[in-house]
């Protein structure tokens, strides 16, 4: 898609509405269930990420982060830049940015807010996560906070929109334990989870804003 064409449709991106629970649905891991949308426990934390489209050459990308390897819940895992909501932040939107910031170099002013998508629950790490969109008029410049981020990946929007790049894939998750999950795969990058559900969200949008 090129960039130019995603900017003329903006102000549709910012106001359409797509079944959340349908694209979500469709990207849930095997044996998973779905939650409701104000669902949290006593101690579920939150947390904020944000998708930004930006051009290349001309085409719009999508910026995504692959997460280093620790021992937590989603090690090693394609995700959106962002993180948990700290007590100096006045909103999950201010987390975004401080986070986008911090993990891969992108100041806020680099950066023009588009609208929020659908809040989800993740069980496996007890966190509700806020995503909110952006896009930058420009190319931008990466720096990645090493200790959190191993590489940044640009994924084309034209692929996103193509209909072969949805998988169902067996991914490890702890030791011997796999699970078959629905999974966006781009090159060697396998997108699943709540960034499969987010960016499902963000598909479907996308393409009903081309209407």
């Amino acid at each position: 898609m090129r960039f130019d064409f995603f900017l003329n449709n903006i102000s549709k991106i910012e106001k359409i509405k797509v079944n959340t629970s349908e694209a979500h649905l469709e990207f849930l891991p095997e044996n998973r269930k779905q939650f409701p949308q104000d669902y949290k426990t006593d101690t579920t934390k939150n947390a904020a990420v944000m998708p930004i489209i930006f051009p290349v050459k001309g085409e719009a990308h999508l910026a995504l982060i692959i997460r280093t390897t620790y021992n937590g819940a989603h090690s090693g895992q394609v995700a959106f830049a962002g993180g948990k909501w700290e007590e100096e932040d006045n909103s999950f939107l201010d987390t975004a940015f401080r986070e986008v910031e911090e993990e891969i170099g992108i100041p806020k002013k680099e950066l023009i807010y588009c609208r929020e998508l659908t809040s989800l629950y993740v069980p496996i790490s007890d966190f509700r996560v806020f995503p909110f969109l952006a896009y930058a008029n420009k190319a931008l410049t990466f720096t990645r906070q090493e200790s959190e981020v191993s590489k940044i990946i640009t994924l084309p929007l034209k692929k996103l929109l193509e209909d072969n790049i949805k998988k169902l894939v067996t991914i490890p998750i702890r030791n011997t334990i796999k699970i078959k999950a629905p999974a966006f795969v781009y090159d060697d990058y396998t997108i699943w989870g709540a960034t499969s559900m987010i960016l499902n969200e963000l598909k479907q949008v996308i393409v009903k804003s081309m209407d």
